[in-house]
């Protein structure tokens, strides 16, 4: 009746503690890493105004105080290659969505997916490959109990990584915030926004946590799990990168091809709606500058996807990882 009991238990603690044991020093070291990288960045560019949009009044009264003629301008601009329409599209974009995307679709999620790969394979197909497995399963533990275990670590690390994370962006952002209103400058500190961009990258990561524990659970051997889960989080990754170099601010400015931006359907951090959550965040900090529209709330529904994407992945490796045979 005990061990009936027994194999009945949601999860196995003694099992949890073994993960937490064997990943403790890679969430440490990757955790640390990249709230270090956000608190680099986010002092080492203030708040983030890196970027200022042209302002066509103040170059139009710059050439008429230096009694220049506008034929002249443009055609020497012209000879550098900066078209009229180039710079009128240069003075509509806002560069800090620009950045907004390198910061928390690139370098914020970089080391949260080396995580996941790593974390993922080695909770259940190494077990398999390396023998360990045979002994977790040889006790009053069944594979649901193993799975739901193992499930439940990984995004519980994810979580508090990111929380982690979270925590040190909206800090170092206020920190820097303050140093730049100490200066005699005006800025605004919107820690919403950042909330919903960290937010954002976590819920991409859980999205592909799923794909590659589910890989992990399908397969029996590693080099298949890594090659599919690895392969898809490392495409991603690739494709988020070049279809970057599609978006109107770079092409704008003569750096990109508008057709590689064809690049971020291929990307699941394509659904990290940025732009989205900043016109919220703007909603909300600014509502007589900025109105409510349907674009504030397309974040919502694109992380609603992200997080389908990463839970129906996870069933079916669990499922299948229930059911089939395994070396042992």
């Amino acid at each position: 009746m005990e061990q009936a009991i027994k194999r009945k238990q949601f999860i196995s603690k003694p099992l949890f503690l073994q993960s937490l044991k064997s990943l403790k020093l890679v969430w440490i070291a990757l955790s640390a890493g990249a709230a270090l990288i956000f608190i680099i960045i986010n002092l080492a560019i203030g708040s983030k105004n890196i970027f200022t949009n042209i302002d066509m009044s103040s170059v139009s009264n710059y050439v008429k105080d230096e009694n220049l003629n506008w034929l002249t301008v443009l055609g020497l601009l012209e000879t550098m290659g900066f078209s009229l329409s180039r710079i009128q599209a240069m003075s509509q974009i806002d560069l800090n969505s620009v950045l907004a995307e390198l910061i928390y679709k690139i370098c914020g999620v970089l080391l949260p997916m080396i995580f996941v790969i790593i974390a993922s394979n080695k909770l259940v197909v190494s077990q398999v490959n390396d023998g360990s497995m045979a002994y977790v399963l040889s006790t009053p533990t069944n594979r649901k109990t193993v799975i739901r275990t193992q499930y439940l670590f990984l995004v519980l690390a994810i979580t508090a990584m990111y929380t982690l994370i979270t925590v040190s962006a909206i800090g170092s952002e206020g920190i820097a915030t303050l140093i730049v209103k100490h200066s005699g400058k005006e800025v605004m500190w919107m820690p919403i926004r950042t909330l919903l961009f960290c937010l954002g990258s976590y819920i991409a990561i859980f999205g592909l946590s799923g794909i590659c524990f589910g890989a992990s659970c399908f397969f029996n051997k590693q080099t298949y799990s890594l090659a599919t889960g690895g392969g898809v989080s490392v495409l991603s990754f690739i494709c988020c990168i070049m279809g970057l170099f599609g978006n109107e601010a770079f092409v704008a400015v003569g750096i990109g091809v508008k057709s590689m931006y064809f690049f971020n359907y291929l990307s699941l951090f394509f659904l990290i709606d940025t732009t989205s959550m900043s016109n919220f965040s703007k909603a909300i900090y600014m509502p007589n500058e900025v109105d409510w529209t349907a674009s504030c709330f397309n974040w919502i529904w694109e992380l609603g996807i992200l997080i389908v994407i990463g839970a129906v992945f996870a069933f079916i490796g669990a499922r299948r990882f229930v059911k089939k045979d395994l070396p042992l």
